[in-house]
């Protein structure tokens, strides 16, 4: 079973008009499981936001992942390399992940989350 890891904006895509980003990956890779890194949950508290504080109470109700110390976009591209599904709309880590010939979940249509090659 795959672990999908969500980077911060597919988190806060629930607070903008989007799905609720659980039920975007369930669909997107209905036998995963989601887990939240810990290195997300750090950039979330230090957003401090009406909307980040939302988003840190969805990540409590999850599993936390910890997939090492440092900046959040290598941590995610570290943590594919081993195997996790990232979800992320970020072009710069979706590049890096391209190049290495990862797959990755993305959001199309501002609706819902496809995979980048076919998870």
């Amino acid at each position: 079973m795959k672990t999908v890891l969500p980077d911060t904006n597919i988190i806060l895509w629930t607070f903008s008009k989007g799905p609720d980003f659980r039920e975007a990956i369930k669909e997107a890779v209905p036998d995963s499981n989601i887990a939240i890194p810990k290195c997300i949950i750090q950039e979330l508290k230090k957003l401090n936001t009406n909307n980040a504080k939302a988003a840190l109470q969805i990540c409590k109700t999850l599993p936390i992942e910890d997939i090492g110390e440092g900046y959040a976009d290598d941590m995610l591209i570290e943590a594919a390399k081993k195997g996790f599904t990232i979800a992320t709309n970020d072009k710069e880590i979706l590049k890096k992940l391209k190049d290495l010939k990862i797959n990755a979940l993305k959001i199309r249509e501002k609706t819902k989350l496809v995979s980048t090659e076919g998870v």
